[in-house]
């Protein structure tokens, strides 16, 4: 859930860098007068500890409605306004070239559902300039089918800001709708990962990655307060009680991979199964049965 950091008020300088992103609306922005962040300035190797970076604080979202953008056409425009201004790129990569999912989940962004990184699919840039206001600058771009998503954060020291008194009243900041797996999850109350990959007769996940686990895990390391249970489903070819469990040690095999790989928090998570009670095709064709073999995410609060 939203943990917003402004205190009291707080105005970024005039003479800051104003961004200009072709086609982009501003989502959200959310301004602290002292906090840390971490941006990191190199590539995720195991055991390595991003340092944050204390100061003024800035974070902005943009938003691109035109799904055709790359990563790199998305942050390209910003990038380069950084460096007419006399920044210097200390660091970029893109997804698996900066460590995936790891080098990810070392940066501090807003949280989904304002913002979306596709972990297969996403673009880092890290930009200085001591002279500048915002003396540091992170970029994060990324994409979901529909939109791409432009993450902006800006390091400042706190002596360049006369701060006033404490604010009454904080507002809170624009939410845009989210999109894909969690807003489906979140309209409808359940939704299918439709592309896990289990053995034949068998509960063992497959390798993957499967985007769907991605998406879920990211969402749920976010909203720290949504629950919910992964449910198994079977065809009807076996006894009911095998196929009770046999979806029950699937649904189980995906909690694991959420939890111990993904970093999903186990009191987030529970599995169960239905075996073959809760078809949602015929169980008489083979394209039924396929779809009838399954698992799913039942959302119970958030």
């Amino acid at each position: 859930m939203w943990r917003v950091g402004l205190a009291v008020c707080l105005a970024w300088p005039a003479h800051a860098v104003e961004f200009s992103l072709p086609g982009a609306a501003l989502s959200v922005q959310i301004e602290s007068p002292g906090d840390s962040v971490r941006l990191p300035r190199g590539r995720w190797q195991d055991g390595m500890e991003v340092t944050a970076t204390e100061g003024a604080i800035r974070r902005t979202i943009y938003t691109v409605e035109n799904p055709a953008l790359t990563t790199l056409q998305l942050v390209t425009p910003l990038r380069e306004q950084l460096l007419e201004a006399g920044y210097t790129e200390v660091f970029s990569c893109a997804d698996a070239a900066c460590g995936g999912f790891d080098f990810r989940f070392q940066l501090d962004l807003l949280p989904a559902p304002d913002m979306y990184v596709d972990l297969g699919n996403f673009r880092y840039v890290l930009l200085e300039n001591p002279d500048s206001t915002s003396r540091l600058v992170g970029l994060l771009a990324s994409a979901s089918s529909t939109t791409g998503y432009v993450h902006v954060t800006e390091v400042a020291d706190t002596d360049a800001f006369e701060l006033t008194s404490p604010a009454q009243t904080v507002p809170e900041p624009v939410r845009l709708p989210p999109e894909g797996l969690v807003a489906n999850l979140i309209e409808t109350g359940h939704v299918v990962l439709t592309d896990l990959d289990f053995a034949t007769g068998s509960a063992d996940l497959g390798p993957g990655p499967f985007a769907s686990l991605n998406t879920l895990a990211a969402w749920l390391r976010e909203e720290t307060e949504a629950r919910i249970v992964l449910v198994g489903h079977t065809d009807s070819v076996g006894s009911l009680e095998a196929n009770a469990a046999l979806s029950r040690r699937r649904a189980t095999s995906v909690l694991e991979r959420l939890v111990n790989e993904l970093g999903a928090r186990p009191e987030q998570v529970q599995a169960d199964g239905a075996g073959a009670l809760s078809p949602v095709s015929s169980n008489l064709t083979a394209e039924g049965r396929s779809a009838n073999r399954r698992v799913e995410v039942v959302l119970l609060s958030l």
